[in-house]
Protein backbone atom coordinates (compact mmCIF):
# COMPACT_ATOMS: atom_id res chain seq x y z
CA UNK A 1 0.00 0.00 0.00
CA UNK A 2 1.40 3.40 -0.99
CA UNK A 3 0.45 6.69 0.63
CA UNK A 4 1.74 10.21 0.00
CA UNK A 5 2.85 13.02 2.31
CA UNK A 6 3.90 16.58 1.52
CA UNK A 7 5.23 19.67 3.31
CA UNK A 8 1.65 21.02 3.27
CA UNK A 9 -1.72 19.46 2.48
CA UNK A 10 -2.48 18.85 -1.18
CA UNK A 11 -6.07 18.56 -2.47
CA UNK A 12 -8.26 16.84 0.10
CA UNK A 13 -5.18 15.66 2.01
CA UNK A 14 -6.20 12.01 2.41
CA UNK A 15 -2.77 10.81 1.23
CA UNK A 16 -4.20 8.44 -1.38
CA UNK A 17 -2.48 10.13 -4.33
CA UNK A 18 0.13 12.72 -5.22
CA UNK A 19 -2.63 15.22 -5.91
CA UNK A 20 -4.13 14.59 -2.46
CA UNK A 21 -0.93 14.19 -0.46
CA UNK A 22 -1.38 14.47 3.30
CA UNK A 23 0.14 17.13 5.51
CA UNK A 24 3.05 15.19 7.06
CA UNK A 25 2.20 16.69 10.47
CA UNK A 26 -1.43 15.52 10.33
CA UNK A 27 -1.87 13.06 13.22
CA UNK A 28 -5.06 11.67 11.67
CA UNK A 29 -3.16 10.57 8.57
CA UNK A 30 -0.69 8.56 10.65
CA UNK A 31 -3.54 6.94 12.61
CA UNK A 32 -4.90 5.63 9.31
CA UNK A 33 -1.44 4.44 8.25
CA UNK A 34 -1.13 2.49 11.50
CA UNK A 35 -4.52 0.86 10.93
CA UNK A 36 -3.44 -0.24 7.45
CA UNK A 37 -0.22 -1.75 8.84
CA UNK A 38 -2.29 -4.35 10.68
CA UNK A 39 -3.11 -5.85 7.29
CA UNK A 40 -0.20 -5.05 4.97
CA UNK A 41 3.09 -3.12 4.62
CA UNK A 42 2.83 0.59 3.89
CA UNK A 43 5.15 2.92 1.97
CA UNK A 44 4.66 6.61 2.67
CA UNK A 45 6.28 8.62 -0.09
CA UNK A 46 7.46 12.04 1.03
CA UNK A 47 7.19 14.33 -1.97
CA UNK A 48 9.98 16.73 -2.90
CA UNK A 49 10.00 19.94 -0.92
CA UNK A 50 11.11 21.51 2.35
CA UNK A 51 9.65 20.06 5.54
CA UNK A 52 10.93 22.96 7.67
CA UNK A 53 7.60 23.10 9.55
CA UNK A 54 9.02 20.25 11.67
CA UNK A 55 11.24 22.98 13.13
CA UNK A 56 9.23 26.17 12.79
CA UNK A 57 5.85 24.71 13.81
CA UNK A 58 6.16 21.39 15.68
CA UNK A 59 8.45 18.33 15.51
CA UNK A 60 7.59 15.34 13.37
CA UNK A 61 7.06 12.54 15.90
CA UNK A 62 6.34 8.90 15.04
CA UNK A 63 5.12 7.39 18.31
CA UNK A 64 3.67 3.91 18.79
CA UNK A 65 3.96 3.27 15.07
CA UNK A 66 4.84 0.14 13.14
CA UNK A 67 3.88 -3.51 13.01
CA UNK A 68 6.06 -6.51 13.82
CA UNK A 69 5.04 -8.29 10.60
CA UNK A 70 4.37 -5.45 8.16
CA UNK A 71 7.05 -2.82 7.59
CA UNK A 72 6.41 0.91 7.48
CA UNK A 73 8.67 2.70 4.97
CA UNK A 74 9.10 6.48 4.91
CA UNK A 75 10.69 7.23 1.55
CA UNK A 76 11.94 10.60 0.39
CA UNK A 77 12.36 11.74 -3.20
CA UNK A 78 16.11 11.29 -3.55
CA UNK A 79 17.95 14.50 -2.62
CA UNK A 80 14.77 16.57 -2.96
CA UNK A 81 13.10 15.74 0.35
CA UNK A 82 14.60 18.29 2.73
CA UNK A 83 14.20 18.80 6.46
CA UNK A 84 15.63 22.28 6.87
CA UNK A 85 16.48 23.92 10.19
CA UNK A 86 16.44 27.65 9.42
CA UNK A 87 18.23 30.19 11.59
CA UNK A 88 16.35 32.91 13.41
CA UNK A 89 13.81 30.67 15.17
CA UNK A 90 13.48 29.47 18.76
CA UNK A 91 15.78 26.58 19.68
CA UNK A 92 14.06 23.17 19.49
CA UNK A 93 14.95 19.87 21.17
CA UNK A 94 14.23 17.61 18.20
CA UNK A 95 13.25 17.86 14.54
CA UNK A 96 12.11 14.26 13.97
CA UNK A 97 11.73 11.42 16.46
CA UNK A 98 10.82 7.74 16.43
CA UNK A 99 9.53 6.59 19.83
CA UNK A 100 8.02 3.34 21.13
CA UNK A 101 7.84 2.02 17.57
CA UNK A 102 9.02 -0.93 15.50
CA UNK A 103 9.86 -2.20 12.02
CA UNK A 104 10.34 1.18 10.31
CA UNK A 105 12.54 2.18 7.38
CA UNK A 106 13.53 5.84 6.89
CA UNK A 107 15.06 6.36 3.45
CA UNK A 108 16.27 9.33 1.38
CA UNK A 109 15.69 12.04 3.99
CA UNK A 110 18.05 15.02 3.88
CA UNK A 111 18.65 17.21 6.94
CA UNK A 112 20.33 20.61 6.68
CA UNK A 113 20.38 24.14 8.12
CA UNK A 114 22.11 25.74 11.09
CA UNK A 115 19.24 26.68 13.38
CA UNK A 116 19.78 25.62 17.02
CA UNK A 117 18.58 22.07 17.57
CA UNK A 118 19.21 19.27 20.06
CA UNK A 119 18.80 16.36 17.62
CA UNK A 120 17.74 16.23 13.99
CA UNK A 121 16.65 12.56 14.21
CA UNK A 122 16.20 10.88 17.60
CA UNK A 123 15.30 7.20 18.04
CA UNK A 124 14.24 6.42 21.60
CA UNK A 125 11.93 4.63 24.02
CA UNK A 126 9.85 5.78 26.97
CA UNK A 127 10.01 4.05 30.35
CA UNK A 128 9.03 0.36 30.14
CA UNK A 129 8.58 0.66 26.35
CA UNK A 130 10.61 -0.50 23.37
CA UNK A 131 11.72 0.72 19.98
CA UNK A 132 13.32 -1.86 17.70
CA UNK A 133 14.15 -2.84 14.14
CA UNK A 134 14.68 0.64 12.69
CA UNK A 135 16.65 1.17 9.48
CA UNK A 136 17.92 4.62 8.46
CA UNK A 137 19.03 4.25 4.86
CA UNK A 138 20.75 6.68 2.50
CA UNK A 139 19.99 9.79 4.56
CA UNK A 140 22.17 12.89 4.81
CA UNK A 141 23.01 15.48 7.47
CA UNK A 142 24.87 18.42 5.92
CA UNK A 143 25.97 21.85 7.20
CA UNK A 144 24.09 21.71 10.51
CA UNK A 145 26.22 24.07 12.59
CA UNK A 146 23.44 24.58 15.15
CA UNK A 147 23.32 20.95 16.35
CA UNK A 148 23.77 20.95 20.13
CA UNK A 149 24.00 17.21 20.92
CA UNK A 150 23.65 14.99 17.87
CA UNK A 151 22.68 14.99 14.24
CA UNK A 152 21.10 11.69 15.24
CA UNK A 153 21.02 9.50 18.33
CA UNK A 154 19.67 6.21 19.70
CA UNK A 155 18.66 6.40 23.35
CA UNK A 156 17.37 4.43 26.34
CA UNK A 157 17.39 0.81 27.43
CA UNK A 158 14.33 -0.31 25.48
CA UNK A 159 15.82 0.81 22.16
CA UNK A 160 17.64 -1.83 20.12
CA UNK A 161 18.40 -3.12 16.64
CA UNK A 162 18.88 0.22 14.89
CA UNK A 163 20.89 0.34 11.67
CA UNK A 164 22.32 3.31 9.77
CA UNK A 165 23.24 2.28 6.24
CA UNK A 166 24.93 4.33 3.50
CA UNK A 167 24.33 7.64 5.29
CA UNK A 168 26.40 10.82 4.98
CA UNK A 169 27.34 13.39 7.65
CA UNK A 170 29.23 16.61 6.88
CA UNK A 171 30.06 19.74 8.89
CA UNK A 172 27.96 19.46 12.04
CA UNK A 173 28.08 21.03 15.48
CA UNK A 174 28.41 24.07 17.71
CA UNK A 175 31.11 22.87 20.12
CA UNK A 176 32.59 19.78 21.81
CA UNK A 177 29.13 18.66 23.00
CA UNK A 178 27.96 18.22 19.39
CA UNK A 179 28.30 14.89 17.59
CA UNK A 180 27.26 13.19 14.37
CA UNK A 181 25.83 10.24 16.29
CA UNK A 182 25.09 10.41 20.02
CA UNK A 183 23.92 6.99 21.25
CA UNK A 184 23.38 6.71 24.99
CA UNK A 185 21.96 5.07 28.12
CA UNK A 186 21.72 1.33 27.50
CA UNK A 187 20.52 1.43 23.91
CA UNK A 188 21.91 -1.69 22.23
CA UNK A 189 22.62 -3.38 18.92
CA UNK A 190 23.34 -0.19 17.02
CA UNK A 191 24.87 -0.81 13.61
CA UNK A 192 26.63 1.76 11.42
CA UNK A 193 27.39 0.37 7.95
CA UNK A 194 28.93 2.07 4.93
CA UNK A 195 28.52 5.63 6.23
CA UNK A 196 30.61 8.72 5.52
CA UNK A 197 31.62 11.23 8.24
CA UNK A 198 33.43 14.50 7.57
CA UNK A 199 34.13 17.30 10.06
CA UNK A 200 32.36 17.48 13.41
CA UNK A 201 33.03 19.79 16.36
CA UNK A 202 32.86 16.83 18.81
CA UNK A 203 33.10 13.03 18.73
CA UNK A 204 31.94 11.55 15.46
CA UNK A 205 30.16 8.38 16.67
CA UNK A 206 29.52 8.12 20.41
CA UNK A 207 28.34 5.12 22.47
CA UNK A 208 27.75 6.53 25.98
CA UNK A 209 26.78 4.68 29.16
CA UNK A 210 26.53 0.96 28.47
CA UNK A 211 25.49 1.08 24.82
CA UNK A 212 26.32 -2.58 24.24
CA UNK A 213 26.79 -4.41 20.95
CA UNK A 214 27.74 -1.37 18.87
CA UNK A 215 29.09 -1.97 15.37
CA UNK A 216 30.78 0.46 12.98
CA UNK A 217 31.80 -1.18 9.73
CA UNK A 218 33.11 -0.14 6.31
CA UNK A 219 32.71 3.57 7.06
CA UNK A 220 34.91 6.59 6.37
CA UNK A 221 35.98 9.20 8.94
CA UNK A 222 37.72 12.38 7.82
CA UNK A 223 38.76 15.55 9.66
CA UNK A 224 40.07 18.68 7.98
CA UNK A 225 42.33 21.17 9.70
CA UNK A 226 39.40 23.55 10.22
CA UNK A 227 37.70 21.30 12.80
CA UNK A 228 38.91 20.44 16.33
CA UNK A 229 40.59 17.15 17.26
CA UNK A 230 38.19 14.63 18.82
CA UNK A 231 37.84 10.83 18.59
CA UNK A 232 36.14 9.32 15.59
CA UNK A 233 34.54 6.52 17.64
CA UNK A 234 34.03 7.31 21.31
CA UNK A 235 32.84 5.22 24.28
CA UNK A 236 32.60 7.73 27.17
CA UNK A 237 31.15 7.88 30.68
CA UNK A 238 30.27 11.09 32.52
CA UNK A 239 29.80 10.28 36.20
CA UNK A 240 29.02 13.70 37.64
CA UNK A 241 27.27 12.35 40.78
CA UNK A 242 28.74 10.39 43.70
CA UNK A 243 28.65 7.45 43.30
CA UNK A 244 28.63 7.42 39.51
CA UNK A 245 25.71 5.92 37.60
CA UNK A 246 27.24 5.26 34.16
CA UNK A 247 29.16 2.09 33.25
CA UNK A 248 31.08 0.60 30.35
CA UNK A 249 29.79 -2.11 28.04
CA UNK A 250 32.25 -4.42 26.31
CA UNK A 251 30.84 -5.82 23.04
CA UNK A 252 31.90 -3.76 20.04
CA UNK A 253 32.89 -4.38 16.44
CA UNK A 254 34.82 -1.68 14.56
CA UNK A 255 36.07 -3.18 11.30
CA UNK A 256 36.89 -2.17 7.75
CA UNK A 257 36.83 1.57 8.44
CA UNK A 258 39.02 4.35 7.05
CA UNK A 259 40.27 6.88 9.62
CA UNK A 260 42.05 10.06 8.52
CA UNK A 261 43.56 12.86 10.58
CA UNK A 262 42.84 12.84 14.30
CA UNK A 263 44.69 12.03 17.52
CA UNK A 264 42.71 9.04 18.88
CA UNK A 265 40.72 7.07 16.33
CA UNK A 266 38.84 5.01 18.96
CA UNK A 267 38.61 6.09 22.60
CA UNK A 268 37.16 4.55 25.76
CA UNK A 269 37.12 7.19 28.51
CA UNK A 270 35.68 7.95 31.94
CA UNK A 271 35.15 11.24 33.78
CA UNK A 272 34.08 11.78 37.37
CA UNK A 273 33.21 9.52 40.29
CA UNK A 274 33.43 5.73 40.45
CA UNK A 275 30.10 3.87 40.37
CA UNK A 276 29.42 1.45 43.22
CA UNK A 277 31.81 -1.50 43.02
CA UNK A 278 33.79 0.01 40.12
CA UNK A 279 37.36 1.29 40.11
CA UNK A 280 37.55 3.49 37.01
CA UNK A 281 39.76 6.05 38.75
CA UNK A 282 43.29 4.70 38.91
CA UNK A 283 46.12 4.81 41.42
CA UNK A 284 49.60 5.77 40.27
CA UNK A 285 50.58 2.09 40.11
CA UNK A 286 47.49 1.20 38.07
CA UNK A 287 48.11 4.12 35.71
CA UNK A 288 51.67 2.89 35.19
CA UNK A 289 50.28 -0.50 34.16
CA UNK A 290 47.81 1.06 31.72
CA UNK A 291 50.62 3.05 30.10
CA UNK A 292 53.65 0.75 30.34
CA UNK A 293 52.47 -2.63 31.63
CA UNK A 294 52.81 -5.95 29.86
CA UNK A 295 49.89 -7.04 27.65
CA UNK A 296 48.79 -9.48 30.35
CA UNK A 297 48.86 -6.77 33.02
CA UNK A 298 46.97 -4.30 30.85
CA UNK A 299 44.35 -6.87 29.92
CA UNK A 300 43.79 -7.79 33.57
CA UNK A 301 43.50 -4.11 34.55
CA UNK A 302 40.95 -3.40 31.82
CA UNK A 303 38.79 -6.29 32.99
CA UNK A 304 39.09 -5.71 36.72
CA UNK A 305 38.84 -1.91 36.76
CA UNK A 306 36.72 -1.12 33.71
CA UNK A 307 34.80 -4.38 32.98
CA UNK A 308 36.19 -4.12 29.45
CA UNK A 309 37.15 -7.50 28.00
CA UNK A 310 39.34 -6.98 24.95
CA UNK A 311 38.39 -10.48 23.74
CA UNK A 312 34.84 -9.19 23.21
CA UNK A 313 35.93 -6.19 21.13
CA UNK A 314 36.70 -6.74 17.47
CA UNK A 315 38.82 -3.99 15.90
CA UNK A 316 40.46 -5.03 12.65
CA UNK A 317 41.12 -4.20 9.00
CA UNK A 318 40.88 -0.46 9.57
CA UNK A 319 43.01 1.97 7.57
CA UNK A 320 44.69 4.71 9.63
CA UNK A 321 46.10 7.83 7.99
CA UNK A 322 47.63 10.56 10.19
CA UNK A 323 46.36 8.89 13.36
CA UNK A 324 48.43 9.15 16.59
CA UNK A 325 46.76 6.33 18.54
CA UNK A 326 44.42 3.68 17.18
CA UNK A 327 42.70 2.69 20.46
CA UNK A 328 43.05 4.33 23.89
CA UNK A 329 41.59 4.10 27.39
CA UNK A 330 41.39 7.23 29.54
CA UNK A 331 40.25 8.11 33.06
CA UNK A 332 39.90 11.55 34.67
CA UNK A 333 38.65 12.60 38.16
CA UNK A 334 36.28 15.39 37.13
CA UNK A 335 33.29 17.00 38.91
CA UNK A 336 35.06 16.98 42.30
CA UNK A 337 35.98 13.29 42.36
CA UNK A 338 39.04 12.42 44.46
CA UNK A 339 42.33 12.08 42.61
CA UNK A 340 43.75 8.62 43.32
CA UNK A 341 47.20 9.19 41.85
CA UNK A 342 46.80 9.03 38.08
CA UNK A 343 44.77 10.48 35.23
CA UNK A 344 45.35 10.44 31.50
CA UNK A 345 45.34 8.16 28.49
CA UNK A 346 46.83 4.72 27.89
CA UNK A 347 47.31 3.15 24.49
CA UNK A 348 45.58 -0.26 24.23
CA UNK A 349 45.99 -0.78 20.50
CA UNK A 350 48.16 -3.84 21.14
CA UNK A 351 45.07 -6.00 21.72
CA UNK A 352 43.62 -5.42 18.25
CA UNK A 353 44.63 -6.36 14.75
Amino acid sequence: MIRYAAPVKQGNGNGMSVENAADFLNAGFWIEVQKTLRKEPVIVKFMSGDYARAYTEKPFILEEMGNKKNALTLEGDGQNTLFTVPVGYKQQSVLMAVKNSQNIIIRNFNFTGSGKLGYALQITSGKDNTTENILVDNCTWTDMRGIIYGATGVHQQGTSSVTYKDCSFKRVGIDSHSHFMYHAHYASNIHVVGCYFEDCTGDYVRFRDHCDYGDVENSTFVRTEKFPVYPFISVPLFNNIDPGDETFATHYTFTGNHFKNTKNAIAFHHYGFDPVGKHYLLTAAEGEILVNGTPEEKKRLLRQNFDVNTDDIKISNNTNVDITHTVVMGSFPKYGAQFKGWSGWGDISIFFN
